[in-house]
């Protein structure tokens, strides 16, 4: 309540004179990958506080809703992991979110399972597969899958991955990062990715505890606010983000989402003000803050199918996301497809020198850009490169974001804005 309370006094007072302000970006990032908004997931009703939160945002910036309300509703699918979480190897308890994840896509599961291992030198054949079905070999085990120098189209490997056996539950080695999605339906049976360095052949049991729960119809809402164009307010701009993250993962872990998404919801506040305090657009400005993009970029897709203005009105979108590093400059999806526009931003970046350099990719259904792409409707996304590695994992957090090229990234951004 604290942060809540310190970033109301700073949106109030940090604007003073500049458009864009690095310490109210802090405080933004820092809020929302906080505990209290348990990662911006379904639980604990975290991606609900945060849009309240950015709700009162909109209000404080002087943005206008386009209807009755800043928020346009929707719901959603989701398998969630509310309640207990315990993993033991051989009575070696590990820590979740860093030696450990539940995949997104696992079931509840309870007990002490023996440990069934698999890689590349015992690795079974199809019909040695079939005579350990038939004894019922894999029932109360979990199988341990070391995927490592096997051929990807392994038959043995890729049925085992698949659980068709029946198996208590899936282990699956993590011999680099634990990175963490989301899921729209389950299994049911637990997986677990393990880091291969906490578990060895050697182990023989595993004791776990998995509470998962699905939930059919999660609520969930889009924030859009808009600054009216002086010259042409029917022509229309639209910057986005996504304010949601990955959620809890058990009791005591969530994922902060610092530089996803946290960074692009500040970004896109920033350029609010902006345009709300410092310079009168020509165009409509609509700021949209999708909500569910982490589990299939579905706030976009609400949009696009529940339109609140004809889609021929848009003019562009600038969809922003993984704005706190750049480093080593930015990649731009659609710039590809798009060359006058990619151009346009390139030759503004080589003349201000911003960043220190713009790469360009094709299509790609990576983030809220892509329904507004399907329906022809030119749109670019941008992230950043360099810096930090975090990503879906608890360690993209707000005290190790350096935001290096964050002012340079607005400078751009409204720049490119302005032109178009």
């Amino acid at each position: 309540m604290f942060r809540l309370l310190t970033i109301c006094i700073l949106t109030l007072s940090v604007f003073s004179g500049v458009s864009q302000n690095i310490g109210y970006t802090k405080s933004i990032v820092d809020t929302l990958s906080s505990a209290y908004f348990s990662g911006r997931g379904a639980v604990n009703d975290g991606e609900k506080k945060a849009a309240e939160f950015l709700k009162n945002e909109y209000l404080r910036i002087g943005l206008k809703p386009i209807e009755n309300d800043f928020f346009q509703p929707f719901y959603y699918s989701i398998n969630t992991f509310p309640g207990k979480l315990k993993v033991e190897i051989d009575g070696q308890l590990l820590v979740p979110g860093q030696d450990y994840i539940v995949e997104a896509g696992s079931g509840s599961v309870g007990g002490t399972f023996d440990l069934l291992w698999y890689y590349k030198e015992n690795i079974p054949t199809k019909k040695e597969l079939k005579k350990l079905v038939d004894r019922q070999f894999f029932a109360n085990k979990f199988i341990v899958i070391d995927a490592a120098g096997i051929a990807e189209d392994n038959y043995s490997v890729k049925a085992l991955k698949l659980n068709i056996y029946g198996a208590a539950g899936i282990i699956f080695l993590e011999r680099t990062k634990l990175t963490q999605h989301l899921s729209q339906s389950y299994n049911d049976y637990g997986i677990l990715r393990i880091k291969a360095d906490k578990i060895t052949r050697k182990n023989r049991k595993i004791n776990v505890e998995i509470d998962h729960r699905f939930i059919q119809k999660q609520n969930s809402q889009n924030i859009i606010g808009m600054v009216k164009g002086e010259k042409h307010p029917d022509s229309i701009i639209i910057v986005s983000a996504h304010y949601d993250h990955l959620g809890t993962m058990g009791k005591e872990v969530y994922f902060p989402g610092a530089n996803d998404n946290a960074s692009g919801t500040a970004m896109l506040l920033n350029l609010a003000y902006h345009y709300t305090h410092k310079e009168v657009p020509n165009k409509t400005i609509v700021f949209m803050l999708f909500g569910a993009e982490e589990v299939g970029i579905l706030g976009s897709k609400h949009f696009i199918e529940h339109p609140l203005f004809p889609l021929e009105n848009i003019n562009f979108v600038l969809n922003m996301d993984i704005m706190g590093t750049g480093d080593e400059g930015a990649t731009i999806v659609n710039g590809a497809i798009l060359p006058e526009q990619f151009e346009l931003l390139q030759k503004i970046n080589e003349t201000e020198g911003y960043l220190p350099q713009i790469k360009k990719r094709s299509k790609a259904a990576n983030s809220d850009h892509y329904w507004f792409t399907e329906k022809g409707i030119p749109a670019f996304f941008i992230y950043t490169l360099g810096g930090i590695k975090a990503y879906h994992d608890v360690d993209d957090r707000a005290e190790t974001l350096p935001l290096t090229k964050f002012e340079d990234c607005f400078r751009l951004l409204r720049d490119f804005i302005d032109e178009l």
